[in-house]
């Protein structure tokens, strides 16, 4: 089993033309309203990959929070542990996507701030444990503390003020940006050496279309390219990212292979509108069409 301790937020997409800049007005295109947030991202991306994923969150005592709880049900998600914080918001996240894919994110964290260490209690058993920082550290800590199977943390935002979390994960996930937020410097092999003393086995650098870069502490250090596709959206494309990590580890994959798929299924991803992953028959297709190529 995959468990996810993460957050939840109801995704406000607006389509534009350019991310404004600042004191700049411009005009969507398109609007979409849909379920967002890492945890839940990750979360139904994982199942869609065929594994037994459990959600550990807080939404709000609001339509909003009714909704995600069905839509985690109708993606065959336990939700026994999904916590309903009375008086409070469900979180919220606009998204500004121009037309090259590309995106900013402002979060409201509603819910997601209130969930509490007394709300893990009793929910930590399974094989990958996957976790975020849109929910408050003291939280992911715990949960780091008390699992006892592959501690995987995607660190976004990577606003990490104690950093004693690095020191209980197995691996972290940064992208680009984040990896650099984390180690405050721009020498990049000194700050993956830095990161690498920190984590107990592994960094994986993510790099939008040029792949991830896997380094562990054992030494390997490997470029893993990603296919080429033609993008749509990028939003969501790090999550889909981490599931599929944790899908193909609780599988028994190795992790550079692990890796290998995690790219293709992001890749795949980022083919279409949203945040959510694809659904195991797509991937399916999509690797086969890699193979024939």
């Amino acid at each position: 089993m995959i468990i996810v301790v993460g957050s939840y937020n109801v995704d406000v997409i607006l389509k534009v033309n350019k991310i404004p800049e600042i004191g700049e007005t411009v005009i969507a295109d398109e609007l979409y309203i849909t379920h967002g947030g890492k945890g839940s991202n990750q979360a139904v991306s994982a199942s869609r990959l065929g594994s037994h994923v459990k959600i550990i969150v807080a939404v709000g005592d609001d339509k909003h929070g009714t909704d995600a709880i069905e839509f985690w049900k109708s993606e065959n998600i336990d939700v026994s542990k999904v916590k309903v914080k009375s008086g409070i918001n469900t979180g919220t996240a606009y998204i500004f996507v121009d037309k090259k894919g590309r995106n900013i994110i402002v979060v409201n964290r509603g819910a997601n701030y209130y969930l509490s260490e007394d709300d893990l209690n009793n929910s930590l058993e399974g094989d990958i444990l996957l976790m975020q920082l849109e929910i408050r550290e003291s939280v992911v800590k715990k949960a780091a503390k008390e699992f006892n199977g592959i501690k995987i943390l995607n660190p976004a935002p990577a606003n990490l003020k104690d950093t004693e979390i690095l020191s209980l994960v197995d691996i972290i996930t940064p992208n680009e940006i984040e990896f650099k937020e984390l180690v405050n410097t721009d020498d990049f092999e000194y700050g993956l050496n830095l990161l690498l003393k920190k984590v107990k086995k592994a960094v994986i650098v993510t790099l939008g279309e040029r792949g991830a870069l896997l380094a562990t502490r054992d030494g390997k250090k490997v470029l893993i390219p990603a296919p080429k596709v033609n993008v749509i959206d990028e939003t969501g494309a790090g999550d889909v990212f981490n599931a599929a990590l944790s899908v193909y580890l609780e599988k028994g994959y190795d992790l550079e292979t692990a890796v290998e798929y995690a790219n293709k299924v992001a890749a795949l991803s980022v083919t279409k509108i949203g945040a959510l992953g694809p659904k195991l028959d797509e991937v399916v297709r999509f690797l086969e069409e890699i193979d024939k190529a």
